[in-house]
């Protein structure tokens, strides 16, 4: 790592003025090294991160790790995320950049080499992200990553605008970054943005996943939901699985990709990623297991 990251011109921080004659990715990157030992101070709260694996059905390998922020109060007691996110104070533009950085950083220190990291981004933060895809980068470059390695991840929230968050994944995409929408069957994250956005791949929020479990109709649900984002020409994943019978499920229904506990839970490192490549080859293989999709 370098020094820090070399400020940007004046006006280039957050739409508020507070960041003024420095670059968001140099306000993030301050935070995080202030934090120390792979920690975001914030608020009296802690956040570190998990790392999630994303394996590809059609390699049989993971294909790279979703970054999951860990709260704790100032007594080390866990705090869900949602309930942090949704209660934390200050600038919470500057929270979503900070969160960036703290993720690049903690995967920098356990990077393999050749995985794609997938970072959630809110649609708010992304719209103020508009014209600042070179901040962005900039942040990437500065832990040691290529955008190319990047996912960015919109979550599944309303938006006020719904085409500068069109603009501002267009600007992730010219810089190298690949696009995905998380949760989707959620919230905004419906056939709708998959058309304005056009995502690289689409992830299948566990609600619908749940219902397919069900009677036989609602169970055709997920094999034509996948069929229809693959005409939007988007690849599909499947998250929160939790069972060889919900694995099975999202394999048969011809989904790219698979996530969840039952190949490997969220952790601060790496350690789990073989064991669910274990898990997903004997799926592939055994004689009663799921149909591989067409390569």
């Amino acid at each position: 790592m370098r020094e820090g990251i070399h400020a940007a011109s004046p006006g280039a921080g957050g739409a508020d003025g507070t960041l003024a004659g420095r670059s968001l990715a140099h306000a993030a990157e301050e935070l995080v090294r202030a934090g120390g030992s792979r920690v975001l101070r914030w608020g009296g709260a802690s956040l570190t991160t998990h790392f999630q694996p994303i394996y590809c059905v059609r390699r049989g390998s993971c294909l790279g790790f979703e970054a999951l922020a860990r709260a704790h109060d100032e007594n080390g007691i866990p705090i869900r995320a949602e309930d942090f996110f949704h209660t934390a104070t200050g600038d919470r533009f500057l929270l979503d950049w900070a969160c960036r950085a703290l993720h690049l950083r903690n995967f920098a220190t356990v990077d393999p080499g050749d995985r794609i990291l997938f970072i959630n981004i809110h649609p708010e933060a992304a719209v103020r992200d508009a014209r600042r895809g070179r901040d962005f980068a900039e942040l990437i470059r500065y832990y040691g990553l290529s955008p190319k390695r990047v996912c960015v991840e919109i979550l599944e929230n309303p938006c006020t605008d719904e085409g500068l968050l069109r603009e501002a994944v267009e600007s992730y995409r010219d810089m190298g970054a690949s696009i995905a929408m998380d949760d989707f069957g959620v919230g905004c994250s419906n056939f709708d943005r998959v058309v304005a956005l056009r995502p690289d791949v689409v992830k299948i929020d566990r609600s619908i996943l749940a219902a397919a479990m069900g009677p036989e109709k609602a169970s055709r649900m997920l094999p034509r939901m996948v069929e229809l984002l693959h005409e939007a020409h988007a690849r599909v994943a499947v998250e929160g699985i939790e069972s060889r019978r919900e694995a099975t499920l999202a394999i048969d229904a011809k989904a790219d990709y698979v996530q969840g506990f039952f190949f490997a839970s969220p952790k601060a490192r790496l350690t789990d990623e073989i064991a669910g490549t274990a898990i997903l080859d004997r799926l592939l293989n055994s004689s009663a297991g799921p149909r591989l999709a067409a390569a």
